[in-house]
């Protein structure tokens, strides 16, 4: 039997739709995976927003490093309050933004507040012996780089360190500086449980960021936020306007399971 053109164009065109389709990765491939399951079984997590600007307001990373410590900082204490919530799980946010870009732990790569001190390894370490995980928070934003009245990005000391010219407040830059920032967490810290990730920055996914540390750190979750990224293990929502479908407030919900969210 003979097709007419009309149902020869259409039936060629679903052939190819189907061909596509099947070569396609799908765009829900992360959505259901067996690293996820701690986190599925998981009632709470423990969200701490601390750093240099963290009341009271440091503006020199040495100096706040000498409180923390002075003051009788305890990676314990912060396990042991994060059980008593029923907390499964730690995100230390601490290389944010509007908190001075502190990394707490120390690092090879220079660029903005580091400690001498491994806060990150310790914390990691008592969780590890009492079955409470920690992600790390990343930011990809320097526009608050001065927020505060001094600045506190040092793009001339990574500029040195890179070999090359570096503006650590432009998007870019910064996305270069965090870029690495990613890669040297994954090599000293084998126990952290991921990275929640705050947005994303286009030098991350114009060098496959997300797809490195799959393959680096397959067992890691990735949690992006006000993004729903294919990749990612789970989405947040902080800015609940402008969403796609809407934000259901009187449901508080928004993406159908089985995503995490």
């Amino acid at each position: 039997m003979r097709l007419r053109p009309h149902r020869r164009s259409l039936l060629a065109a679903l052939v190819l739709a189907v061909i596509l389709s099947l070569c396609a990765a799908p765009a829900g491939a992360e959505i259901q995976h067996p690293r996820q399951q701690w986190l599925r079984d998981s009632t709470a997590g423990l969200f701490l927003h601390w750093g240099m600007f963290t009341a009271p307001r440091h503006l020199d990373c040495a100096a706040w490093e000498g409180d923390v410590t002075g003051g009788g900082w305890s990676p314990d204490y912060w396990v042991d309050e994060a059980r008593k919530l029923g907390a499964s799980y730690i995100v230390l946010a601490t290389f944010h933004s509007r908190l001075g870009y502190a990394r707490p732990w120390p690092s090879e790569i220079p660029g903005s507040c580091s400690t001498k001190r491994d806060l990150l390894g310790e914390l990691v370490a008592a969780g590890k012996a009492k079955g409470v995980r920690v992600i790390l928070y990343m930011t990809d934003d320097p526009q608050w780089h001065n927020e505060q009245g001094v600045e506190t990005l040092d793009s001339a000391a990574y500029s040195a360190y890179k070999g090359r010219q570096v503006d650590l407040t432009t998007r870019a830059g910064f996305g270069m500086f965090s870029y690495d920032l990613f890669f040297e967490v994954m090599a000293k810290y084998q126990d952290l449980a991921g990275f929640w990730i705050d947005n994303d920055n286009e030098y991350w996914e114009q060098n496959r960021l997300y797809e490195q540390i799959r393959e680096k750190r397959p067992s890691w979750l990735l949690s992006n936020n006000n993004e729903d990224t294919p990749i990612m293990d789970t989405v947040s929502n902080e800015q609940k306007t402008g969403m796609t479908p809407a934000y259901d407030y009187p449901q508080a919900a928004w993406t159908p399971m089985p995503r995490l969210v």
